[in-house]
């Protein structure tokens, strides 16, 4: 079947115009209601979530998008009404502050999961109250009937929702979609139709009540429907690329692109390092630009292909719809990732290829041949590992089992602290580093910091490991999460089949190249003396010009250099090592996967950065990820990938993005396909993890800023998801300019 030869219905060539003039008009907030009625005040917590949860949705509009397959929006069209902010209070004046005391609100629901939709699909939400319901004999403490009750009272609420959508649908006239919302998600899904209708409502359900999750293996659990319905000739594959294209087109109806995005709108901001983020592990400085700048992203990830979980390869035409609509709509949601693997069909690489090629950024690739064995290695059963997607970003987990949380680590702090820089009071004193005599006092030092940093983590999420459950339950996300009905435990409070804590590096690439530094400047060459070094860093290199260019000469990681590589591998190594040490005596409780990341923040993780010993200036952004130093990697994208291949990604089960930059013209027609597709194989075969690959030239970026309206389709990738150039901060533009040009 060949996705790109369907044409477009005109249903769908006019809703895609609709819903891209619609971003351009401001949002209107809904009045949520305010808090839940006094007579249930009385009830348990979780009670009380489950009953705020049933208000919202109670007054939630109906009004459906002219023309649409599928019910529910966050966002309307006309009037440009906007449901999702707010949420009904439901807690006292003394839960409220003794949860601020511990810096937690009814606002701490974390996201970044994949409920069980297959469940979902085949037992419908009335099977899954009925797991409830049968769960109740069993139920020991009042702690136990209060969550069966939570679940009870959030399901009921979603099928009542979705009673009124239905009647909403019959008396326009649309009595096909109210049969769908009459049939699921209360009951099984029966079709194709009824699949995405169920997925689509239960996840803006989700976001409506502060759960921000992905959608994880869509063409898995959806495609035995598309196929019963093909075979049964309810539809043809013009029909279902319809529905999937009505379906995608669903996830940006809230997406924003109004004027006050644009950087030229937007008033100068100080940098302010009180605002640095609040568990203080990460340089980052927050922003409003920042903030502006991820307008648009919520964590709404599809992952295609990949193996089953006995082991084949699971690409089917499913896969390819989506892949197809993703390219045709040419908008940021939902996020795409394709799962490959030495097996992949070359038809999905070679179209996943395609869609790059058209920009966006999307889809991610990530290798099963890495990502199986490090979540293997870290405890996962087989046939969960082999069934990975992400949490809506990239983080790795296993879908509707998960319980998944991170935190961000910074190895460039450590390596600061550990030369005396900015040190912080929770560092130990690891000696002056104008006395360190050889590069094993150095690394030694970095290794104390390292592992101090992760200790206080570790130490602190078990600590805090339930607390979210006693002011922000999810009984809803619950109900769909494997392991939470059965054990009668909100997901919260260690309900889910797996509970694990993302460890994520930040700033790895520029630790390495700073590590690699030293030891061959100060103390190979002896070009330079470490009480050199430190001055030249508190003067962030102002009168020492000429040292700093040897620091930039030094080799550094993306090159296929192994003097960098072997230390970059040392690196990762000594992070996932000390992460191991501190993790292994609480795994009965929580799993700690480790991984690399900045997401998009590199901008402001660099503004919490002084300078560093690679030559970067004060301030300066951080590479993305686990890509490269901007400019360093002066070897062309295979020395890139062949030194990100070496950096032991079986030891990195959360994962790691090396984020790499194309110039469009190294890709044009089929012998440019053909020269993507092998680099991508190459991706794989090297022992690759994930990688994002944006297609863009620079004059193009350059263009994008003098006549935005021209190029409000241009999208680039941005540490974990995608944005509108044209709506991004001059910073970020300029930033993916200077990346681009490092690759034109």
């Amino acid at each position: 079947m060949n996705a790109a030869a369907i044409p477009d219905t005109p249903r769908l060539a006019a809703l895609r115009r609709r819903v891209r003039d619609a971003m351009e008009r401001p949002p209107v907030r809904w009045e949520c209601p305010a808090r839940i009625d006094e007579q249930f005040m009385g009830e348990p917590l979780a009670v009380r979530k489950a009953r705020a949860i049933a208000l919202k949705l109670s007054q939630m509009p109906t009004d459906l998008w002219d023309g649409q397959l599928f019910a529910g929006s966050m966002t309307l069209e006309a009037p440009r009404v906007h449901a999702e902010w707010g949420f009904p209070d439901y807690v006292t004046d003394a839960e409220r502050d003794a949860a601020r005391q511990r810096g937690l609100s009814i606002h701490s629901v974390f996201g970044h999961v994949v409920p069980d939709y297959p469940t979902l699909l085949a037992k419908g939400l009335r099977g899954i109250k009925a797991d409830a319901e049968a769960q109740r004999p069993f139920a020991t403490t009042p702690q136990e009937t209060a969550f069966l009750d939570s679940v009870v009272i959030a399901l009921d609420a979603v099928m009542d929702f979705a009673a009124r959508l239905a009647d909403r649908c019959a008396a326009e006239g649309r009595h096909d979609m109210a049969a769908n919302l009459r049939q699921a998600p209360a009951g099984p899904s029966l079709t194709f139709w009824h699949a995405l209708q169920s997925v689509w409502l239960l996840h803006m359900v989700f976001h409506s009540t502060m759960n921000g999750n992905a959608m994880g293996r869509l063409d898995q659990y959806v495609w035995p429907l598309l196929k019963a319905d093909l075979a049964a000739g309810r539809l043809d594959m013009a029909q279902a690329f319809e529905l999937v294209g009505c379906f995608c087109l669903k996830f940006n109806e809230r997406a924003k692109t109004t004027d006050d995005q644009r950087p030229d709108a937007r008033t100068p901001e100080p940098v302010d390092p009180g605002r640095r983020t609040r568990h203080y592990t990460s340089s980052q400085i927050g922003t409003r630009r920042d903030s502006l700048d991820a307008t648009n992203h919520w964590l709404q990830n599809i992952v295609v292909g990949g193996l089953t979980p006995d082991g084949r390869d699971g690409t089917n035409p499913l896969s390819h719809l989506l892949l197809e609509a993703y390219r045709r709509n040419e908008m940021t949601n939902p996020l795409l990732t394709v799962r490959l693997h030495r097996a992949t069909p070359d038809a999905l690489v070679r179209h996943a290829c395609e869609v790059l090629k058209d920009g966006g950024g999307m889809p991610a690739l990530f290798s099963d041949e890495a990502l199986v064995p490090a979540l293997e290695r870290l405890g996962i059963p087989t046939p969960d590992a082999r069934d990975y997607t992400n949490d809506g970003c990239w983080e790795v987990i296993i879908p509707g089992r998960t319980n998944f949380v991170f935190q961000r680590l910074s190895l460039m702090l450590c390596l600061l602290w550990a030369l005396g820089r900015d040190r912080s009071e929770a560092a130990p004193d690891t000696g002056d580093p104008r006395s360190f005599a050889s590069f094993d006092d150095v690394w030694r030092a970095f290794l104390a910091q390292v592992d101090a940093m992760v200790g206080r983590v570790v130490r602190n999420v078990i600590a805090t490991l339930n607390d979210r459950s006693t002011i922000a339950p999810v009984p809803l996300l619950s109900a769909l999460m494997d392991g939470a009905i059965a054990s009668r435990r909100d997901m919260t409070a260690g309900g889910s089949r797996f509970r694990t804590f993302g460890m994520l590096a930040e700033s790895a690439a520029h630790a390495i190249d700073s590590l690699v530094v030293i030891k061959t400047v100060v103390f190979e060459q002896r070009a330079a003396t470490m009480a050199e070094l430190s001055d030249a860093l508190a003067a962030n290199f102002e009168g020492h010009e000429a040292l700093r260019r040897k620091l930039l000469d030094a080799p550094k990681y993306g090159n296929d250099d192994e003097r960098a590589d072997a230390l970059g591998r040392a690196v990762i190594d000594a992070f996932t090592e000390a992460v191991a040490r501190h993790a292994e005596a609480q795994r009965a409780a929580v799993l700690f996967p480790a991984g690399v990341a900045t997401f998009s923040w590199y901008i402001g993780i660099g503004e919490g950065l002084g300078a560093s010993p690679d030559g970067r200036l004060a301030g300066e952004p951080v590479s993305s990820n686990f890509s490269p130093a901007l400019g360093r990697d002066l070897d062309g994208l295979p020395s890139a990938i062949l030194s990100y291949a070496k950096m032991h990604h079986e030891r990195l089960p959360a994962g790691g993005p090396l984020d790499l930059r194309l110039a469009r013209r190294l890709v044009a027609g089929e012998e440019g396909t053909a020269r993507m597709a092998a680099l991508v194989r190459s991706f794989v075969e090297t022992g690759g993890s994930m990688m994002t690959l944006t297609v863009a030239d620079t004059e193009e970026l350059r263009a994008a800023q003098r006549e935005p309206d021209r190029y409000r389709s241009l999208r680039v990738r941005m540490g974990g998801w995608c944005a509108y150039f044209t709506m991004l901060s001059r910073e970020q533009q300029e930033h993916h300019i200077r990346r681009q040009e490092s690759r034109s």
